[in-house]
């Protein structure tokens, strides 16, 4: 029984061990994206906008308004509340990604 409990010890470690690190980071996920995103299109920021943690429900939102990458950086917590009808919690995510992309 104790070896038992040893083996199932040592493939937890190790399941530990090859995992890759949890991180809290806010980064913004724009690998896939064009380099500046003043020049993304109305596509590139539905999908990148559907990319985004908690957000992927408001993304057909900015295809509606015809929101392209320059119109994203001018975005702000009142614009997307109140014109895009977003609630609170989404638009303050929006919004932390956005100023992460205009401090690139």
């Amino acid at each position: 029984m104790t070896a038992r409990m040893e083996r199932r010890a040592a493939r937890r470690a190790a399941r530990r061990s090859s995992a890759p690190p949890l991180t809290t980071s806010t980064s913004t996920p724009t690998s896939t994206f064009k380099p500046g995103p003043s020049q993304w299109s109305v596509e590139d920021v539905t999908t990148f906008i559907h990319t985004l943690p908690g957000c992927g429900d408001v993304a057909e939102a900015f295809r509606l308004q015809e929101i392209d990458g320059q119109a994203l950086l001018l975005l702000t917590e009142d614009h997307l509340m109140t014109s895009m009808s977003i609630k609170l919690g989404p638009a303050l995510k929006i919004c932390a990604h956005i100023n992460a992309l205009k401090n690139q």
